[in-house]
Protein backbone atom coordinates (compact mmCIF):
# COMPACT_ATOMS: atom_id res chain seq x y z
CA UNK A 1 0.00 0.00 0.00
CA UNK A 2 2.11 2.51 -0.96
CA UNK A 3 2.31 5.18 -3.24
CA UNK A 4 3.05 8.80 -4.22
CA UNK A 5 1.97 9.73 -7.62
CA UNK A 6 4.84 7.78 -8.92
CA UNK A 7 3.43 3.92 -10.98
CA UNK A 8 6.49 2.06 -11.89
CA UNK A 9 5.50 -1.98 -13.63
CA UNK A 10 7.46 -4.89 -12.56
CA UNK A 11 5.98 -7.97 -14.01
CA UNK A 12 6.68 -11.27 -12.53
CA UNK A 13 5.45 -14.00 -14.32
CA UNK A 14 5.24 -16.48 -12.14
CA UNK A 15 3.07 -19.75 -12.95
CA UNK A 16 0.41 -20.85 -15.99
CA UNK A 17 -1.90 -24.02 -15.13
CA UNK A 18 -4.28 -25.71 -17.36
CA UNK A 19 -7.80 -25.46 -15.94
CA UNK A 20 -9.31 -28.51 -17.78
CA UNK A 21 -9.53 -29.66 -21.23
CA UNK A 22 -10.66 -26.46 -23.37
CA UNK A 23 -10.96 -24.18 -20.52
CA UNK A 24 -8.00 -21.98 -21.42
CA UNK A 25 -4.78 -21.22 -19.57
CA UNK A 26 -4.86 -18.96 -16.54
CA UNK A 27 -1.87 -16.43 -16.05
CA UNK A 28 -0.81 -15.33 -12.81
CA UNK A 29 0.98 -11.90 -12.93
CA UNK A 30 2.34 -9.76 -10.32
CA UNK A 31 3.38 -6.50 -10.55
CA UNK A 32 5.03 -4.99 -7.58
CA UNK A 33 2.96 -2.90 -5.07
CA UNK A 34 1.43 -3.07 -1.58
CA UNK A 35 -2.03 -2.06 -3.15
CA UNK A 36 -3.05 -6.15 -4.79
CA UNK A 37 -5.52 -6.53 -7.18
CA UNK A 38 -7.53 -10.06 -8.92
CA UNK A 39 -8.56 -9.74 -12.43
CA UNK A 40 -10.83 -12.46 -13.08
CA UNK A 41 -12.26 -12.27 -17.14
CA UNK A 42 -13.63 -15.75 -18.99
CA UNK A 43 -9.73 -17.31 -19.77
CA UNK A 44 -7.12 -15.20 -18.10
CA UNK A 45 -6.81 -14.41 -14.51
CA UNK A 46 -4.23 -11.53 -13.65
CA UNK A 47 -3.09 -10.47 -10.18
CA UNK A 48 -1.64 -6.93 -10.54
CA UNK A 49 -0.21 -5.06 -8.17
CA UNK A 50 0.96 -1.47 -9.44
CA UNK A 51 3.83 -0.12 -7.57
CA UNK A 52 2.75 2.30 -5.21
CA UNK A 53 4.50 5.09 -2.73
CA UNK A 54 7.33 3.06 -0.70
CA UNK A 55 9.22 1.96 -4.15
CA UNK A 56 9.64 5.52 -4.46
CA UNK A 57 9.92 6.94 -1.47
CA UNK A 58 10.72 4.53 1.41
CA UNK A 59 14.57 4.45 3.21
CA UNK A 60 16.99 2.61 1.43
CA UNK A 61 17.62 1.32 4.51
CA UNK A 62 14.64 -0.64 4.64
CA UNK A 63 15.40 -2.05 1.61
CA UNK A 64 19.03 -3.22 1.80
CA UNK A 65 20.54 -5.20 4.83
CA UNK A 66 23.50 -3.70 6.77
CA UNK A 67 25.71 -6.02 7.38
CA UNK A 68 26.60 -5.10 10.73
CA UNK A 69 23.02 -6.36 11.75
CA UNK A 70 22.16 -9.57 9.84
CA UNK A 71 22.62 -12.04 12.32
CA UNK A 72 21.33 -9.56 15.27
CA UNK A 73 17.92 -10.43 14.76
CA UNK A 74 16.65 -13.65 13.25
CA UNK A 75 13.56 -16.11 12.97
CA UNK A 76 15.09 -18.90 14.22
CA UNK A 77 13.51 -18.23 17.80
CA UNK A 78 9.97 -18.17 16.25
CA UNK A 79 10.48 -21.96 14.90
CA UNK A 80 10.16 -23.07 18.33
CA UNK A 81 7.59 -20.35 19.05
CA UNK A 82 5.38 -22.23 16.94
CA UNK A 83 5.09 -25.02 18.70
CA UNK A 84 5.07 -23.47 21.99
CA UNK A 85 1.74 -20.86 21.08
CA UNK A 86 0.26 -23.91 20.04
CA UNK A 87 0.50 -25.35 23.30
CA UNK A 88 0.08 -22.42 25.51
CA UNK A 89 -1.14 -18.30 25.11
CA UNK A 90 0.88 -16.16 24.60
CA UNK A 91 0.85 -13.30 27.46
CA UNK A 92 -2.14 -11.07 27.02
CA UNK A 93 -1.43 -7.63 27.05
CA UNK A 94 -2.60 -4.50 29.43
CA UNK A 95 -5.34 -4.43 26.60
CA UNK A 96 -8.14 -6.43 27.21
CA UNK A 97 -11.12 -7.02 24.58
CA UNK A 98 -13.83 -4.70 25.23
CA UNK A 99 -16.44 -2.71 22.87
CA UNK A 100 -14.92 -2.84 19.30
CA UNK A 101 -15.41 0.91 17.56
CA UNK A 102 -15.18 0.43 13.78
CA UNK A 103 -12.24 1.45 11.95
CA UNK A 104 -11.93 4.12 9.86
CA UNK A 105 -8.54 4.31 8.60
CA UNK A 106 -5.90 5.58 6.41
CA UNK A 107 -2.40 5.94 5.55
CA UNK A 108 0.07 8.62 5.67
CA UNK A 109 3.61 7.69 4.09
CA UNK A 110 5.93 10.90 4.15
CA UNK A 111 8.55 10.20 6.31
CA UNK A 112 7.66 11.24 9.90
CA UNK A 113 11.25 13.80 10.03
CA UNK A 114 9.52 15.49 6.76
CA UNK A 115 6.18 16.14 7.96
CA UNK A 116 6.02 20.20 8.50
CA UNK A 117 4.28 21.57 11.35
CA UNK A 118 1.89 23.24 8.69
CA UNK A 119 1.38 19.79 6.53
CA UNK A 120 0.49 17.48 9.88
CA UNK A 121 -1.88 19.95 10.63
CA UNK A 122 -3.42 20.47 7.08
CA UNK A 123 -3.41 16.20 7.06
CA UNK A 124 -4.99 15.95 10.38
CA UNK A 125 -7.65 18.60 9.53
CA UNK A 126 -8.34 16.72 5.94
CA UNK A 127 -8.50 13.52 7.66
CA UNK A 128 -11.10 14.51 10.18
CA UNK A 129 -13.05 16.12 7.57
CA UNK A 130 -13.82 12.88 5.62
CA UNK A 131 -14.65 10.87 8.79
CA UNK A 132 -11.27 9.55 9.48
CA UNK A 133 -10.43 8.01 13.38
CA UNK A 134 -7.35 5.63 12.80
CA UNK A 135 -4.19 6.95 11.00
CA UNK A 136 -1.30 4.81 9.74
CA UNK A 137 1.89 6.81 9.70
CA UNK A 138 5.12 5.20 8.45
CA UNK A 139 7.97 5.08 10.61
CA UNK A 140 10.26 2.64 7.98
CA UNK A 141 12.90 5.99 8.39
CA UNK A 142 13.52 5.11 11.74
CA UNK A 143 15.90 3.02 10.48
CA UNK A 144 17.88 5.21 9.28
CA UNK A 145 18.64 6.41 12.80
CA UNK A 146 19.22 2.62 13.81
CA UNK A 147 21.85 2.36 11.33
CA UNK A 148 23.80 5.55 12.49
CA UNK A 149 26.98 4.72 14.73
CA UNK A 150 26.05 5.27 18.29
CA UNK A 151 26.97 9.01 19.49
CA UNK A 152 25.59 12.48 19.52
CA UNK A 153 24.30 12.74 16.32
CA UNK A 154 22.81 9.18 16.59
CA UNK A 155 20.58 10.84 19.77
CA UNK A 156 20.01 13.94 18.42
CA UNK A 157 18.00 12.86 15.50
CA UNK A 158 16.03 9.67 17.44
CA UNK A 159 14.83 12.89 19.85
CA UNK A 160 13.58 14.80 16.80
CA UNK A 161 11.95 11.51 15.35
CA UNK A 162 10.79 11.09 18.72
CA UNK A 163 9.52 14.67 19.08
CA UNK A 164 7.99 14.95 15.34
CA UNK A 165 5.85 11.32 16.15
CA UNK A 166 4.74 12.74 19.81
CA UNK A 167 3.57 16.31 18.35
CA UNK A 168 1.25 14.13 15.30
CA UNK A 169 -0.25 11.84 18.26
CA UNK A 170 -0.97 14.59 20.19
CA UNK A 171 -2.78 16.88 17.55
CA UNK A 172 -4.38 13.91 16.01
CA UNK A 173 -5.78 13.44 19.59
CA UNK A 174 -7.14 16.40 19.70
CA UNK A 175 -8.77 16.14 16.50
CA UNK A 176 -10.30 12.67 17.69
CA UNK A 177 -8.21 10.35 15.70
CA UNK A 178 -5.85 7.43 17.10
CA UNK A 179 -2.50 7.00 15.52
CA UNK A 180 -0.35 3.35 14.48
CA UNK A 181 2.96 3.12 13.36
CA UNK A 182 3.79 1.24 10.00
CA UNK A 183 5.96 -0.64 8.97
CA UNK A 184 7.39 -2.75 6.14
CA UNK A 185 9.00 -3.61 2.89
CA UNK A 186 8.68 -6.81 1.19
CA UNK A 187 11.94 -8.67 2.30
CA UNK A 188 11.37 -8.22 6.25
CA UNK A 189 10.98 -12.05 6.67
CA UNK A 190 13.79 -12.92 4.50
CA UNK A 191 16.94 -14.39 6.33
CA UNK A 192 19.41 -11.08 7.25
CA UNK A 193 16.53 -8.77 7.27
CA UNK A 194 14.57 -9.60 9.72
CA UNK A 195 16.43 -6.98 12.21
CA UNK A 196 14.45 -4.30 10.24
CA UNK A 197 11.29 -5.47 11.37
CA UNK A 198 12.25 -5.67 15.14
CA UNK A 199 14.12 -2.36 15.22
CA UNK A 200 10.91 -0.66 14.15
CA UNK A 201 8.92 -2.52 15.92
CA UNK A 202 10.80 -2.26 19.62
CA UNK A 203 11.26 1.29 18.47
CA UNK A 204 7.36 1.50 18.96
CA UNK A 205 7.23 -0.26 22.26
CA UNK A 206 10.30 1.95 23.41
CA UNK A 207 8.55 5.23 22.34
CA UNK A 208 5.32 4.39 24.18
CA UNK A 209 6.76 3.34 27.60
CA UNK A 210 8.42 6.24 27.52
CA UNK A 211 5.91 9.12 26.30
CA UNK A 212 2.58 9.95 27.11
CA UNK A 213 1.04 10.49 23.90
CA UNK A 214 1.06 7.08 22.69
CA UNK A 215 0.66 4.89 19.85
CA UNK A 216 -2.78 3.04 19.29
CA UNK A 217 -0.77 0.12 17.91
CA UNK A 218 1.53 -0.66 15.27
CA UNK A 219 1.30 -2.44 11.73
CA UNK A 220 3.28 -4.39 9.20
CA UNK A 221 2.88 -3.86 6.15
CA UNK A 222 5.62 -6.88 4.39
CA UNK A 223 4.26 -8.52 1.13
CA UNK A 224 7.05 -11.28 0.72
CA UNK A 225 5.05 -12.34 -2.63
CA UNK A 226 6.90 -9.60 -4.37
CA UNK A 227 9.55 -10.94 -3.93
CA UNK A 228 11.44 -12.98 -6.47
CA UNK A 229 12.09 -16.29 -4.59
CA UNK A 230 8.50 -16.54 -4.12
CA UNK A 231 8.52 -17.85 -7.58
CA UNK A 232 10.50 -20.52 -7.01
CA UNK A 233 9.38 -21.58 -3.42
CA UNK A 234 5.83 -20.33 -1.97
CA UNK A 235 5.43 -21.96 0.97
CA UNK A 236 9.05 -21.36 2.63
CA UNK A 237 9.04 -17.78 1.46
CA UNK A 238 5.12 -17.59 3.19
CA UNK A 239 6.26 -19.59 6.47
CA UNK A 240 9.25 -16.89 7.29
CA UNK A 241 6.12 -14.33 7.04
CA UNK A 242 3.98 -15.94 9.58
CA UNK A 243 7.34 -16.57 11.84
CA UNK A 244 8.06 -12.94 12.00
CA UNK A 245 4.39 -12.20 12.79
CA UNK A 246 4.81 -14.79 15.68
CA UNK A 247 8.05 -13.52 17.09
CA UNK A 248 6.50 -10.18 16.93
CA UNK A 249 4.13 -11.11 19.46
CA UNK A 250 6.20 -12.33 21.39
CA UNK A 251 8.13 -9.01 21.40
CA UNK A 252 4.75 -7.32 22.15
CA UNK A 253 4.10 -9.14 25.30
CA UNK A 254 4.45 -6.80 27.46
CA UNK A 255 3.65 -3.81 25.38
CA UNK A 256 0.16 -1.85 25.54
CA UNK A 257 0.29 -1.73 21.37
CA UNK A 258 -2.82 -3.65 19.08
CA UNK A 259 -0.99 -5.49 16.49
CA UNK A 260 -2.19 -4.88 12.70
CA UNK A 261 -0.98 -7.19 9.34
CA UNK A 262 -2.12 -5.69 5.61
CA UNK A 263 -2.40 -8.43 3.15
CA UNK A 264 -3.45 -9.10 -0.52
CA UNK A 265 -7.30 -10.95 -0.75
CA UNK A 266 -5.51 -14.03 -2.17
CA UNK A 267 -3.94 -14.99 1.01
CA UNK A 268 -7.38 -17.35 1.79
CA UNK A 269 -6.09 -19.10 -1.52
CA UNK A 270 -8.66 -17.89 -3.32
CA UNK A 271 -7.38 -17.55 -7.40
CA UNK A 272 -4.97 -20.14 -6.31
CA UNK A 273 -2.54 -17.39 -5.90
CA UNK A 274 -0.80 -19.20 -2.61
CA UNK A 275 -0.63 -22.19 -1.42
CA UNK A 276 -1.44 -24.43 1.48
CA UNK A 277 1.40 -25.28 4.18
CA UNK A 278 2.31 -26.63 7.52
CA UNK A 279 2.90 -23.96 10.42
CA UNK A 280 3.45 -25.45 13.72
CA UNK A 281 1.24 -28.31 13.85
CA UNK A 282 -1.39 -26.55 11.53
CA UNK A 283 -1.80 -26.96 7.80
CA UNK A 284 -3.55 -24.42 6.05
CA UNK A 285 -3.24 -21.39 3.96
CA UNK A 286 -1.60 -17.70 5.13
CA UNK A 287 -4.88 -16.64 6.24
CA UNK A 288 -5.71 -19.57 8.67
CA UNK A 289 -2.04 -19.08 9.98
CA UNK A 290 -2.50 -15.15 10.42
CA UNK A 291 -5.45 -15.64 12.38
CA UNK A 292 -4.47 -18.58 14.88
CA UNK A 293 -1.19 -16.10 15.62
CA UNK A 294 -2.79 -12.65 15.57
CA UNK A 295 -5.36 -13.75 17.50
CA UNK A 296 -4.06 -14.83 20.63
CA UNK A 297 -3.20 -11.05 21.19
CA UNK A 298 -6.52 -8.73 21.79
CA UNK A 299 -7.52 -5.84 19.25
CA UNK A 300 -5.58 -7.81 16.48
CA UNK A 301 -6.65 -7.25 13.21
CA UNK A 302 -5.99 -7.78 9.34
CA UNK A 303 -6.22 -5.32 6.60
CA UNK A 304 -7.53 -7.11 3.62
CA UNK A 305 -6.11 -5.08 -0.01
CA UNK A 306 -10.04 -5.49 -1.16
CA UNK A 307 -8.89 -3.21 -3.74
CA UNK A 308 -11.99 -2.25 -6.66
CA UNK A 309 -13.68 0.25 -7.37
CA UNK A 310 -17.45 -1.38 -7.33
CA UNK A 311 -18.51 -3.06 -4.61
CA UNK A 312 -20.95 -5.32 -5.70
CA UNK A 313 -21.08 -8.12 -8.30
CA UNK A 314 -18.62 -10.52 -9.27
CA UNK A 315 -14.77 -9.45 -8.20
CA UNK A 316 -16.43 -6.90 -6.58
CA UNK A 317 -15.15 -5.54 -2.70
CA UNK A 318 -17.55 -7.60 -1.20
CA UNK A 319 -17.34 -10.75 -2.89
CA UNK A 320 -13.06 -10.72 -2.58
CA UNK A 321 -13.33 -9.89 1.03
CA UNK A 322 -16.23 -12.04 2.17
CA UNK A 323 -14.00 -15.33 2.44
CA UNK A 324 -11.50 -13.56 5.51
CA UNK A 325 -14.60 -12.29 6.96
CA UNK A 326 -15.97 -15.62 7.38
CA UNK A 327 -13.05 -17.78 8.42
CA UNK A 328 -12.38 -14.98 10.56
CA UNK A 329 -15.83 -15.53 12.17
CA UNK A 330 -14.15 -18.13 14.13
CA UNK A 331 -11.62 -15.73 15.98
CA UNK A 332 -11.78 -12.43 18.07
CA UNK A 333 -9.23 -10.89 15.13
CA UNK A 334 -11.38 -8.37 12.96
CA UNK A 335 -11.04 -7.75 9.24
CA UNK A 336 -10.80 -4.42 7.29
CA UNK A 337 -11.75 -4.06 4.59
CA UNK A 338 -9.17 -1.15 2.73
CA UNK A 339 -9.84 0.36 -0.55
CA UNK A 340 -7.54 2.18 -3.05
CA UNK A 341 -7.55 5.72 -4.14
CA UNK A 342 -4.26 6.07 -5.75
CA UNK A 343 -3.31 6.77 -9.67
CA UNK A 344 -2.96 3.44 -10.19
CA UNK A 345 -3.70 0.55 -12.55
CA UNK A 346 -5.65 -0.78 -13.61
CA UNK A 347 -8.52 1.68 -13.19
CA UNK A 348 -10.92 -0.45 -11.78
CA UNK A 349 -8.91 -1.28 -8.53
CA UNK A 350 -8.83 2.58 -7.15
CA UNK A 351 -11.48 5.28 -7.09
CA UNK A 352 -9.04 7.37 -8.71
CA UNK A 353 -10.42 9.37 -11.75
CA UNK A 354 -13.80 8.52 -10.32
CA UNK A 355 -15.97 10.93 -8.04
CA UNK A 356 -16.33 11.47 -4.77
CA UNK A 357 -20.23 11.07 -4.75
CA UNK A 358 -19.20 7.50 -5.90
CA UNK A 359 -16.60 6.62 -3.12
CA UNK A 360 -18.80 7.21 -0.57
CA UNK A 361 -21.69 5.33 -2.40
CA UNK A 362 -19.80 2.31 -3.07
CA UNK A 363 -18.25 2.24 0.36
CA UNK A 364 -21.28 2.46 2.18
CA UNK A 365 -22.55 -0.28 0.41
CA UNK A 366 -19.84 -2.44 1.51
CA UNK A 367 -20.78 -1.41 5.34
CA UNK A 368 -24.22 -1.86 4.60
CA UNK A 369 -23.50 -5.60 3.54
CA UNK A 370 -21.35 -6.17 5.89
CA UNK A 371 -22.36 -4.60 8.81
CA UNK A 372 -24.03 -7.79 10.75
CA UNK A 373 -20.94 -10.13 10.78
CA UNK A 374 -18.78 -10.86 13.31
CA UNK A 375 -15.39 -10.30 12.27
CA UNK A 376 -16.03 -7.12 10.17
CA UNK A 377 -13.99 -4.13 11.76
CA UNK A 378 -14.39 -1.30 9.48
CA UNK A 379 -12.99 -0.16 6.90
CA UNK A 380 -9.48 1.89 5.46
CA UNK A 381 -8.85 3.84 2.67
CA UNK A 382 -5.37 3.74 0.74
CA UNK A 383 -4.23 6.91 1.43
CA UNK A 384 -4.66 10.37 2.65
CA UNK A 385 -3.19 12.39 0.07
CA UNK A 386 -5.49 10.92 -3.04
CA UNK A 387 -8.52 10.83 -0.27
CA UNK A 388 -8.14 14.66 -0.28
CA UNK A 389 -7.83 15.03 -3.62
CA UNK A 390 -11.50 12.98 -5.10
CA UNK A 391 -13.93 15.45 -5.97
Amino acid sequence: MRKRGLTLRKTLLFSALIIGAGAGVSVYKLTSTHQGAVVVSDKVREITYPVQYSDGHITENAIVSDPRFRNTATLEGARLLALANILSFVPRSAREDGPVQMEKGTWLWTPLLKITPEYRDSIISGAKHNGIRNIYLSIDSYLDIYTLPDGPKKDGTKKKFDDALEKFITQARKNGMTVDAEGGWRNWAEPGHEYKAFAVLEYAVGYNRTHAEKLRGFQYDVEPYLLESYKENKKSTLHRFVALMQASMAKLSDSDLALSVAIPEFYDGSQDGTPKYFYGFRYGYTLDHLLGVLDRRPGSKIIVMAYRNFAEGENGIIEISKNEIDEAARYRTKIVVAGETGDVLPSYITFHNTSRSHYDEQLGVVEKALAGEKSYGGMSTHYINTLLALK
